[in-house]
């Protein structure tokens, strides 16, 4: 005879199904993310036509330069690289599939100064560099990894940067910002149109 009373048979049955779902959502996020990722080398391990569009804003500093990469007539990468002032810089590169967004990566450079003064009188530096990358699937961010070097010598931070490990993302508000540049920049024919693209 069964002692567990139905109240709590219900309970553990619902706890299992909850259970079952979520290794089932987990892994179909990983087999998405996997075919994602074969998508992104197919690209990366063809030699692509190149269109690069320079781009300056009149109002504000913002310039940078804008390469289209086509794969015979599809546009399947587009690379923003810009200056946003004088303490920082980004690239950005976005991946597609006949027109639709699947992946973003970005690297984010910046310096300041630390406040400390070095032996010949000048101000010392800190240079940062994050790096995102951002699956994406129908116009939503499926899975936002980020990882970030600091380094007061510029020469080792490539270093300090390849041993840093990728970790989910903290910055959403960057992951949300390169969704909306990818989504806009697949439209890019010219300086305009990859200004609009930082447009708020």
């Amino acid at each position: 005879m069964n002692t567990i009373p139905i109240s709590r048979r219900c309970l553990l049955v619902t706890l299992l199904a909850l259970s079952a779902r979520h290794e089932v959502s987990a892994q179909s996020v990983e087999e998405r993310v996997t075919e994602i990722r074969a998508r992104y080398n197919a690209i990366e391990g063809v030699k692509l036509r190149i269109k690069a569009i320079e781009f300056e804003a009149q109002d504000e500093p913002l310039s940078g330069t804008c390469t289209l990469h086509y794969q015979g007539e599809e546009l399947v990468k587009v690379h923003l690289a810009y200056g946003a002032g004088d303490h920082g810089a980004s690239d950005e590169y976005f991946y597609y599939t006949k027109g639709v967004l699947f992946f973003a990566y970005a690297s984010d450079g910046s310096w300041g100064f630390t406040g400390a003064t070095l032996p010949n009188g000048e101000s010392e530096t800190i240079d940062t560099v994050t790096e995102h990358r951002v699956y994406i699937e129908n116009g939503t961010v499926l899975r936002h990894l980020e990882k970030k070097a600091t380094s007061k010598k510029s020469a080792e931070l490539k270093g300090s940067l390849a041993k840093a490990p990728n970790s989910p993302g903290s910055d959403t508000e960057r992951a949300s910002q390169l969704l909306q540049h990818g989504l806009r920049a697949v439209g890019i024919h010219d300086s305009g149109s990859a200004l609009a693209v930082f447009e708020p």
